[in-house]
């Protein structure tokens, strides 16, 4: 908020009793005339009933002052009092009862209110500032500007700063300040004018900027309404008077601070830089982003809901949350924050969707729900996140210890890339509203995206993926040009280090014609074969258009058609690269609908043993196999199987003493162990004579143990 008030004046005052303004015979000619009639007409402020007068050049009281604010921002709830100098016959009684509610005022010490008090120009600052949310800091006398500054009490320091730095208080031409000077009633009235700004306070209301005084730069919301279309120079403060009724904003744009201490407000299409959610009664705030709204930082004082629905492209929602409390603060995340700072304690529960990527756990925080945390740097003892939390990285300070997923952990965690998983439906994808413009990525900080691969395929940079300073964007586009099927993303990052996302994708929509198919990894599985689909719209081979598995074609050396059958066979060879998973492989047909292949690809490898997959690329190194200790006597054969007609051959095994590396070339039928060390070796020369035998791109080596465990080498040749 930033006020150049026409005097350096600063309180608020308050009589008992209304009459039109205009009948006040001591308004004219005064210079406080029009700040006291506007306040008359939102019936703030109201003259003598038995003499006419409004007295604008009389002492302000506490009890008065207390009286204006509470009319200017419809606070009307009271609360409990025991003040030895506040009877409960007195006129004022409920009024103050009205301020402790609120939180703004309080005693002055001696259990004492001093109602009848006279308001000083450093405590209206301080009331003023309570109200504002100001934060008074650590802040001394020595550091004000103002020659007298030797006046001004220690409390009220921190909020005199903060209303001189914004602009609200310049002080006197002689560079005083003078704190102790008694505030008048014209005086308050100029200054609550300028603090409220415009008022919109009929409940129901539809508001618009036509609706927003030009003389003017804040606006106050105290009843339930909605404002749209709306440029807000100054402060944006939604009253504890709105209660728990809804408050719209639509495409509105605060300059200065959006402060929501009341209300169940809706942003839509809205921006500000700097948003405060505070209830000092203590009331649950919920505050939901939509559209293109963008917050740039949100300070929580007090319990809140934050929410991000349907956010369009462009909306932001809320980037970074502040959460600093005078007391443990419960905040409740439907959205996905880009920064957590939590400088209070707090117990933070996230919901399904929730995202936070980056968490600065600096006090007692206790994460329960079922949302992620992509990163959280945990300064503290006392942090906790529930086993139904996912925290992909965590960062200690030294000596510190935090509970994730159920454990108690002392050292750090490298995160890997957000999210893990991804499901798209393709028939979906043209709403916008779905994915946007893309599926964001997030990679660990400080590392950037080097290569993106899919299925062995290189994705290209600006047309398959954008990158992007959290890390990157899966373009729509590209998406949209998927089969269903499951795949993975492997993403080569600049720290060297590689992560993979599982990306399944589906189609909703109808298909003319769908088959169903079945292939088993397994070597030694009946199902271990040629995968043949009958194409019921196919005659002859030329009809066949392509071939298409994800967004590839598919080579169509890797499989064949035959006309007198009109069968579609998916050779063995290229199947078996395949991991498990549900793929679909469309057939595009010349003038028909395409045909698709649903097809399900499992591997029933016996459990009792381990499979080791090795890419040989063209020519390799000798290939070593630990094995369990003790279990190298065990050992009762070899077994290679290749494609080449089902083939298989038994190798013979040679102690490694006996292990010559000058050993015949032609002597193939042989494998080496290591017995001290609990090793088998296959040499390069082995491996490369019975992968250039092979049909196909792999071979398989079977160690079988006398007990019947089975522990499998599987080697690829993708060169």
């Amino acid at each position: 908020m930033k006020k150049k008030l026409l005097s350096a004046l600063l309180g608020i005052a308050m009589v008992a009793s209304m009459i039109p303004a205009a009948f006040a015979s001591d308004l004219d000619g005064h210079w406080a005339k029009t700040f006291i009639e506007y306040l008359d007409q939102e019936g703030v402020i109201n003259a003598s009933a038995t003499t006419g007068n409004y007295e604008p050049d009389r002492d302000m009281t506490r009890a008065e002052f207390m009286r204006y604010i509470n009319r200017a921002f419809h606070f009307t709830e009271e609360a409990s009092i025991s003040f030895s100098d506040v009877q409960t016959n007195a006129w004022y009684y409920d009024t103050i009862q009205i301020a402790v509610n609120y939180g703004y005022i309080n005693g002055v010490g001696d259990n004492r209110m001093d109602p009848l008090g006279e308001v000083t120009r450093e405590q209206a600052a301080v009331i003023i500032g309570r109200l504002y949310k100001d934060d008074p800091g650590n802040v001394s006398a020595s550091d004000l500007p103002f020659s007298d500054r030797s006046e001004v009490s220690s409390w009220a320091a921190g909020y005199i700063k903060a209303a001189v730095d914004n602009g609200i208080i310049t002080g006197y031409e002689d560079g005083t300040f003078r704190p102790q000077n008694v505030v008048t009633r014209g005086e308050v009235a100029k200054i609550i004018y300028y603090y409220l700004g415009t008022s919109l306070s009929t409940a129901g209301k539809a508001y618009t900027g036509s609706d927003l005084k030009s003389d003017t730069d804040n606006v106050t919301i105290s009843e339930s309404c909605t404002l749209s279309n709306a440029t807000i120079d100054g402060d944006l403060y939604i009253t504890e008077g709105v209660g728990s009724d809804t408050v719209t904003l639509n495409n509105v744009q605060v300059n200065g601070t959006l402060i929501v201490s009341g209300g169940t407000v809706t942003m839509v299409n809205t921006t500000s830089d700097h948003v405060i959610v505070s209830s000092p009664m203590g009331r649950l705030l919920q505050v939901t982003a939509t559209g293109a709204t963008r917050i740039a930082e949100t300070e929580v004082h007090t319990a809140a809901s934050l929410n991000e629905r349907g956010l369009s492209l462009g909306g932001t929602g809320f980037a970074d949350v502040l959460v600093q409390g005078d007391s443990r603060v419960s905040l409740t995340i439907d959205a996905e924050i880009d920064g957590l700072d939590l400088e209070s304690e707090a117990t933070v529960s996230t919901s399904d969707n929730a995202m936070i990527y980056n968490m600065q756990a600096r006090a007692e925080t206790s994460v329960t729900g079922y949302g992620s945390v992509y990163q959280a740097n945990i300064y503290t003892n006392g942090v906790s996140f529930a086993s139904s939390v996912t925290v992909s990285g965590y960062e200690l300070a030294s000596g510190v210890s935090a509970t994730i997923n159920g454990d108690e952990v002392w050292t750090s965690s490298k995160p890997g890339v957000v999210p893990k998983e991804i499901s798209i439906d393709l028939a979906d994808l043209d709403d916008l509203d779905e994915i946007g413009s893309g599926i964001e990525v997030t990679v660990p900080a400080g590392t950037s995206v080097e290569e993106v691969l899919c299925s062995s395929r290189i994705l290209d940079e600006g047309s398959d993926y954008t990158l992007t300073s959290a890390g990157m964007r899966l373009d729509t586009d590209w998406l949209e040009s998927l089969s269903r099927g499951d795949y993975t993303i492997l993403i080569l990052l600049s720290s060297g280090d590689r992560a993979s996302i599982s990306l399944e994708v589906s189609n909703s929509s109808p298909t003319a014609d769908s088959h169903e198919a079945y292939f088993d990894r397994y070597y030694d599985s009946s199902d271990y074969r040629d995968v043949s689909v009958r194409l019921d719209h196919v005659y002859d081979e030329d009809d066949i258009e392509a071939v298409v598995f994800g967004w590839e074609e598919i080579d169509d050396s890797n499989y064949s058609f035959s006309s007198s059958s009109r069968t579609l066979t998916l050779e063995r060879s290229w199947l078996s690269k395949l991991r498990e998973g549900t793929y679909t492989i469309t057939v595009e047909i010349y003038g028909e609908d395409d045909e698709t292949i649903l097809l399900t690809v499992d591997d029933s490898s016996p459990d009792d043993g381990e499979t080791i997959e090795y890419d040989w690329d063209g020519m390799g190194d000798d290939i070593w196999i630990d094995l369990p200790a003790d279990r190298v006597s065990e050992i009762e054969n070899v077994t290679v199987f290749y494609d080449d007609d089902d083939r298989d051959d038994s190798l013979y095994i040679e102690d490694y003493e006996d292990y010559d590396s000058d050993y015949d070339d032609d002597y193939y039928d042989s494998c080496w162990l290591d017995c001290d060390y609990e090793e088998l070796m296959f040499t390069a020369e082995t491996v490369d004579h019975y992968m250039s035998w092979n049909y196909g791109d792999r071979i398989v080596f079977e160690i079988e143990l006398s007990n019947g465990d089975l522990y499998t080498l599987i080697v690829y040749d993708y060169s």
